[in-house]
């Protein structure tokens, strides 16, 4: 799951994926809005549909406003993860399954100009084939084969590990196992085009469309590059069980080697290639010249990083740029929707804000009343109110940390919290033995009720501190705003924080969160927050090996609960997906997995 900054076939958890309004032109600039997303998943293992790219006129170079810049060309890692470089990367790192908005719902389907096809051709045990096109190359002229799809499982499951700072094991590729841990084999075909994963008997995985996809937060690398700089002859030699010098070499270039952007070894298996980046302002992305599929809309595309909505929209208006995609602003949202020159879009999504407490520090993880207390102070009612009503008019406080309100099986866990209840938040520190200073801030022994909330620097969530901070500062808890521009990129992965402001990218794939917030040891390669809960990390597990619909369901909300009672996080508020364009070109939308605004980038035309 991406963090934000600000990710369905068919959803195999949730059905199709979020979306409560409509993209519509200047005047009223929004469809009419949707319920919950009720389809059923369908049978584990159906025939999922092909997306083959259309072809399209080319309409020249086209300039992007997005609110982060590219920063890592392997963002599959835990000290990257980054929803920034997704936004460059759905049209450049291939996927086996990638996703299309269809009648307003997010579909996952299979990329048909990468794969022949994807089968289940077993269930017990579970077996896939993955068959890839034949002409499918990098954009240095190698093949994708199974050498790429043999590196992703082996830096999810090697057996090789690393000592933290707080002294536990990780993964030494800094990769999350979700799904691959559950494949005893991957076998190669003569040609290397068709690559089977046998999984082992008593295991199976549900969301298996998220392997090595987009839908999981995941694509695949050119292991090609990866054996030339490491001088290893043959990846698909390599076995997770190994654990040498050699695995070393390859996990040291795995996370390190692309890391940032070096043109030689980033290269392209999709319609774009990057050709430049400065990691900071401006990504450069042109056509990929050795795409065997139809090329793409634009020949040239200019992804310029602006973190100001209300400057972003200037630039559209300017016609500095076409596209924007900013956090979602409501003056913003007004502006451009009551002008007939631009259209807007603007869906619920799976992006939601939050407030992690760092569980590593003795103030958090001694004190759970002091947890309860900020959690009854947040007043989660004036975020919507104030933040959120005016883009979506029927948003409000998030009850899940697992489900976003418009899908199936979303329950709320958490309405008896968020209220900004002063004297409940009193109470509960009193009760627990805290007594208020002099200066107003409750002290309970060594332990002052006071923390910094850190973010990166976005206006709207400069707007959240301040609204968090004055209940809380009633109840006698001070929150001290943290913000920093480097903050997801560098900081958060880092666990450098007291408690962090920030967003996932969710994943109708629910497995994909599982990351999120299992043990370290146990996979959990994005639990920024140091939480450490065995019976949430076991519900998790055995939810994504649950093929039943309905039970899966079930025990995620089994799991979501056991969070809600830890509170080692509180869900704030479900984000709009935002974006906005000239009238003159489009189809302009938003699919968060799918790189948001450049989902369908290849598709994009002059009107």
């Amino acid at each position: 799951m991406r963090r934000s900054k600000a990710v369905s076939a068919l959803a195999l958890l949730t059905g199709a994926a979020l979306v409560l309004s409509a993209c519509g032109g200047g005047g009223s600039g929004s469809g009419d809005q949707g319920g919950p997303q009720d389809l059923d998943p369908g049978a584990i293992g159906g025939q999922d549909e092909l997306l083959k790219r259309p072809k399209v006129e080319d309409i020249g170079e086209v300039a992007i406003a997005v609110e982060e810049g590219f920063s890592n060309y392997n963002n599959n890692i835990g000290a990257t993860n980054n929803f920034a470089s997704t936004i460059a990367l759905s049209n450049v790192q291939p996927s086996p399954y990638i996703t299309e908005l269809v009648d307003g719902k997010v579909i996952i389907k299979i990329d048909g100009d990468l794969m022949e096809s994807i089968k289940v051709t077993s269930s017990d045990p579970q077996a896939i084939e993955w068959k890839v096109q034949k002409a499918a190359v990098w954009s240095d002229g190698e093949a994708i084969d199974c050498d790429d799809f043999h590196l992703k499982w082996l830096a999810a499951t090697s057996k090789a590990t690393v000592k933290g700072e707080d002294g536990t094991e990780a993964s030494i590729f800094d990769s999350s196992d979700t799904g691959y841990k559950d494949i005893e084999k991957l076998e190669c075909s003569d040609d290397g085009k068709t690559i089977t994963t046998t999984f082992f008997k008593d295991k199976a995985f549900a969301d298996y469309r998220a392997l090595f996809s987009q839908p999981g937060s995941d694509s695949l690398l050119p292991a090609h590059i990866l054996e030339q700089k490491t001088g290893v002859a043959d990846i698909t030699k390599i076995s997770p069980a190994q654990n040498d010098d050699t695995v070393k070499k390859i996990a040291e270039f795995y996370t390190t080697g692309w890391r940032g952007f070096d043109p030689a070894v980033a290269l392209s298996g999709g319609p774009y290639v990057i050709t430049s980046a400065d990691l900071k302002d401006q990504t450069v992305l042109e056509r990929n010249p050795k795409w065997w599929g139809n090329p793409g809309g634009p020949s040239k595309v200019i992804l310029k990083t602006n973190t100001d909505a209300q400057s972003a929209a200037q630039q559209l208006q300017n016609k500095e740029v076409q596209v924007i995609a900013p956090q979602a602003d409501a003056a913003v949202a007004q502006q451009l929707r009551g002008d007939s020159a631009f259209n807007v879009f603007a869906a619920g999504g799976q992006t939601y804000e939050h407030v992690d407490f760092n569980m590593a520090l003795p103030l958090f993880k001694e004190n759970k009343d002091l947890r309860t207390a900020i959690a009854q102070c947040f007043d989660r009612d004036g975020l919507v109110e104030k933040l959120v009503a005016d883009v979506d008019p029927n948003a409000k406080p998030l009850g899940s940390l697992t489900f976003m309100p418009n899908e199936v099986g979303y329950e709320d866990h958490y309405s008896d919290t968020g209220k900004g209840d002063v004297a409940a938040a009193k109470k509960t520190l009193e009760d627990g033995g805290w007594k208020q200073g002099a200066d107003g801030i409750y002290t309970k022994g060594e332990f002052r009720a006071s923390f910094k909330l850190g973010h990166k620097i976005v206006q709207r969530r400069a707007d959240t501190v301040r609204i968090l901070q004055d209940k809380c500062k009633q109840a006698g808890i001070e929150i001290v705003d943290d913000q920093a521009a480097d903050f997801n990129d560098k900081r958060l992965p880092a666990s450098e924080f007291e408690a962090a402001l920030f967003a996932w990218v969710g994943q109708p794939l629910k497995a994909g969160a599982y990351g999120n917030y299992a043990q370290k040891d146990k996979g959990g390669t994005a639990n920024y927050n140091n939480y450490d809960s065995a019976a949430l990390t076991e519900k998790w597990a055995a939810a994504n090996s649950e093929l039943d619909y309905q039970k899966r369901i079930t025990m995620m909300n089994d799991a979501d609960k056991i969070m809600r009672d830890d509170l080692h996080s509180v869900p704030l508020f479900q984000l709009t997906d935002f974006a906005a364009s000239s009238a003159d070109i489009g189809p302009i939308s938003y699919i968060g997995v799918g790189g948001g605004v450049t989902w369908n980038l290849y598709a994009w035309q002059k009107k």
